[in-house]
């Protein structure tokens, strides 16, 4: 097995020293070895406008009272982001034949529990993080108190805004159950758990795989899953909205992997080297598979939803376009 310094090493002047946080997909897409394509004018339901619609939302969802707690909570919710999950869940809404601001208020449901995911995987007893989209993490501007309260005062408003949303009571039950799945024992939190404590030697291709779908591709499902269901997607639709989700969610992990290993702080606005000591996709395939692999997960979710979908347009174009982060 090569060194990862040694995997990376011809990487390096891929890797935008100018790069700002908001432009980290530049390396991203550097290591994955994509060309970027030019950028069109946004049309209405670009993911550019669903992107605006949701930072709007989110805005108007955070919680506005004075004090610590709901001060960090804005702060974790707010920062700087390109909402790829819920604009994920919009146009699967589309997709299936309802409209993208069907999936608004569960979309940034999803986001609030991403974003308090990254509050607890940077805390101290996790990854001790330091830095998070170019800033201090949470818990190092206000104590590991004030984040991890934050984080599950995100949790419980992102299970209202579902509740409280317009939607029909069978789909927005359905969508509250997609994304609690996600979280908990069949997600994150079963996921993240798995890293920490799992035997390093018993980290093969199979048991890496399964903490990979927990840790990144149950959201994406939830996220797909939950976007078909509000806009009122059936059986058939949900299946491979989840599919395409599963594969979305491998390639980010893969890409992660890569640059953790490959690229630096100031490039993506967060700690790297979190991953040393333990074993990554990097490690078991090397370099070119992990490349390799991110192109046949992309190719899997194309083929999930159709290669014309504006789902797949707008994945392909993630990990294309050099100004767009994750």
């Amino acid at each position: 097995r090569r060194s990862r310094d040694a995997v990376c090493d011809h990487n390096a002047s891929a890797q935008g020293r100018n790069a700002t946080v908001e432009g980290h997909q530049e390396t991203r897409m550097a290591i994955v070895g994509l060309r970027p394509q030019p950028v069109s004018d946004p049309e209405p339901q670009s993911p550019e406008n669903l992107r605006g619609l949701v930072q709007d939302r989110l805005a108007e969802t955070a919680p506005s009272s004075d004090g610590l707690l709901a001060l960090a909570a804005r702060e974790a919710l707010l920062g700087p982001g390109k909402r790829v999950r819920p604009v994920v869940a919009m146009l699967a809404a589309a997709h299936v034949g309802g409209r993208a601001e069907d999936a608004l208020d569960f979309g940034c449901a999803v986001e609030m529990a991403h974003a308090a995911s990254l509050v607890l995987d940077d805390l101290p007893c996790m990854d001790d993080a330091a830095l998070r989209r170019g800033q201090p993490t949470l818990h190092r501007r206000h104590g590991e108190d004030a984040a991890v309260l934050a984080a599950v005062a995100l949790l419980n408003q992102s299970t209202r805004l579902i509740l409280q949303s317009r939607a029909p009571a069978e789909a927005r039950l359905g969508a509250l159950d997609d994304l609690t799945q996600a979280i908990g024992f069949d997600g994150l939190a079963e996921g993240q758990m798995r890293d920490l404590r799992d035997d390093p030697v018993q980290r093969d291709v199979v048991a890496l795989r399964r903490i990979n779908d927990l840790k990144t591709g149950a959201l994406f499902v939830a996220a797909a899953r939950g976007g078909g269901r509000m806009g009122g997607g059936d059986a058939d639709d949900l299946a491979r909205l989840a599919a395409f989700g599963e594969a979305v969610g491998f390639a980010f992990q893969l890409c992660d992997d890569l640059m953790d290993a490959c690229s630096t702080s100031e490039a993506l606005g967060k700690d790297v080297g979190q991953d040393q000591g333990v074993t990554t996709f990097v490690d078991l395939w090397g370099e070119g598979r992990v490349r390799a692999g991110v192109r046949q997960s992309l190719a899997r979710a194309a083929e999930a939803v159709g290669h014309d979908s504006p789902l797949t347009t707008y994945v392909l174009h993630l990990f294309r376009q050099a100004e767009l982060g994750r």
